[in-house]
């Protein structure tokens, strides 16, 4: 349960066991994941420490207890799970979500839902969940999960308790292509790899080379795009990684702009301070809600070369 994460994750662990034991939790909960693989499992332990009406946030206390074991099953009539269909999270499944809420619980005196993937929510169920959020009721918790908070409106953040995440990993370092493959493997001895393969590193320096470039000639990079990226980068999993560290790059210049800790791109700074003040605020975090949007087309088998032609342009007009 909860105590499973007082390692990797020990202020959020702290706060929300505080805010439990002191009956002052909220209403709803804003998680940002910030890399972390275990986000989930960590949001359904708090959901079963919230249902617990013991409030033991250690399985071994428990005694002949199948709460938990429905809540893993998804068979607990009190927790609902929401996941993106598709591409989106559809103001359907709010509305289904939102009727079977309006029922009165059958046990105990909470109902949660969890929605996982939260920046997946579009204009019509980003609508509904605020309404959802607007008009909280007794019992009623909301733990929603998000890769990229600023993709979510800012109503909706503003009625949440924002709660951020540790990276799952020990290794965050001044070495940046250490960090990148700490976001791509949990295994040391991958990670290892990763980094003592060369190939690694001339493939940084291009996305590096990419994202400077297409910063100072904007558009025009569309005639280059063979020579800066297409060359290098072929197979759907370089495609996307690159994706990943071309997202990493801007929510580290992001980071630079709002003089906050860089996480990834430690020994890149001039870099990032380039891109930073190349860039509004605004703008960056639309470039990375671009990034994000494209990488899931990867696992589709979109062509790359439009992917490419897709990138250059939608970045074109976040400026």
């Amino acid at each position: 349960m909860l105590d499973d994460f007082i390692t990797e994750q020990p202020i959020v662990y702290k706060t929300l066991i505080n805010s439990v034991k002191n009956g002052k939790y909220s209403h709803a909960y804003l998680i940002e994941t910030n890399g972390y693989s275990k986000s989930f499992d960590f949001s359904l332990a708090f959901a079963k420490f919230l249902f617990c009406p013991n409030s033991y946030s250690n399985k071994s206390k428990c005694i002949n207890c199948s709460q938990c074991l429905n809540i893993d099953k998804n068979e607990f009539i009190e927790l609902k799970i929401i996941e993106p269909e598709g591409q989106w999270i559809k103001k359907s499944q709010l509305e289904e979500l939102q009727q079977d809420f309006s029922k009165k619980s059958v046990v105990g005196n909470k109902k949660i839902y969890i929605i996982n993937g939260a920046e997946k929510l579009n204009v019509s169920s980003s609508n509904s969940l605020l309404k959802f959020l607007e008009e909280p009721e007794d019992g009623i918790i909301a733990i929603l999960i998000t890769e990229n908070k600023y993709n979510l409106l800012d109503t909706i953040i503003s009625r949440c308790q924002v709660l951020s995440l540790n990276k799952n990993k020990n290794l965050l370092c001044e070495n940046t292509l250490v960090n990148i493959a700490s976001e791509f493997y949990n295994n040391k001895n991958d990670i290892d790899l990763f980094v003592s393969d060369e190939n690694n590193k001339f493939k940084l320096e291009k996305i590096i080379e990419f994202v400077k470039y297409y910063e100072e000639n904007k558009v025009k990079t569309l005639v280059y795009i063979n020579k800066l990226w297409s060359e290098y980068f072929t197979e759907k999993e370089d495609l996307y990684n690159a994706f990943t560290s071309i997202l990493l790059l801007y929510k580290d210049s992001l980071n630079d702009k709002l003089n906050k800790n860089i996480e990834i791109y430690n020994d890149y700074l001039d870099v990032l301070k380039y891109i930073s003040n190349k860039n509004t605020i605004n703008s960056l975090i639309s470039k990375i809600n671009v990034i994000i949007d494209l990488r899931e087309k990867i696992k589709f088998n979109i062509n790359p070369n439009m992917l490419m032609d897709k990138l250059i342009i939608e970045l074109e007009g976040c400026e």
